[in-house]
């Protein structure tokens, strides 16, 4: 009789594509994993939308920053080299500078739903991340989000066709709901086992104490409760 494969740490990653402390956290959780080979997981990128009002066609990167921060300059330099330092940590070079669209991002977490079907969701993940924060690649444009599909081994004809219609939009809105009503109003939000959270771009040994404690969590069994009769 074959062993019985065991059971993996269930990771729910919360995030938003746009989300620069996202990516960083996104890599130090995989690096992360990669150093705890023994602890078998399963990552899922769930939805979050840091601002559901942008336009289908996106907006001005440089003149939405500019307002977030009050026309402060010197603060959104300052919030950005640390992004870059913290990003340099995990191996992202950020260009923020070749980002001229923020865009919305239903598309890109419709994206992702699709490379889940297709067994390729943290590398979409990846490839978004990628594309936007390094590239400076404008994920409003189907034609960009095709591409990329294209180029981890999807059908692009099958995504474009989806894209054009209103395919897992729904799907979407309601984790979008679930995630508001977990309290949630920050990314990235982890999840663990749906046991416990981490919330932000933590270290990677944070990530890997986390991977540890439900690992370690999972593995003792639960004792029956001793009610008196």
């Amino acid at each position: 009789m074959s062993a019985v494969p065991p059971r993996p740490v269930v990771i729910d990653f919360i995030s938003d594509v746009i989300c620069p402390w996202c990516y960083v956290g996104f890599r130090a959780l995989i690096t992360a994993c990669v150093q705890r080979p023994h602890i078998p997981t399963h990552l899922a990128m769930r939805p979050y939308e840091l601002d559901p009002t942008i336009p289908p066609q996106g907006v001005d990167r440089a003149e939405r920053l500019l307002a977030k921060f009050g026309g402060d300059e010197q603060r959104l330099k300052a919030v950005s080299q640390a992004v870059v330092d913290a990003g340099l940590a995990v191996g992202i070079e950020f260009n923020f500078a070749a980002i001229k669209t923020t865009p919305n991002t239903l598309d890109c977490h419709r994206l992702l739903r699709w490379a889940r079907s297709a067994g390729v969701e943290v590398e979409c993940a990846e490839a978004l991340f990628q594309a936007y924060h390094v590239e400076g690649e404008d994920l409003s444009q189907s034609g960009t989000l095709v591409a990329l599909a294209r180029g981890l081994g999807m059908d692009g004809s099958l995504v474009a066709t989806l894209l054009a219609g209103d395919d897992d939009k729904e799907a979407v809105a309601q984790d979008l709901d679930i995630a508001r009503r977990m309290g949630v109003t920050g990314v990235p939000t982890i999840l663990f086992n749906q046991s416990f959270a981490l919330i932000g771009a933590q270290s990677v040994d944070t990530f890997g104490e986390a991977l540890t404690r439900a690992w370690q969590d999972q593995q003792t069994p639960t004792l029956p409760s001793s009610g008196q009769t």
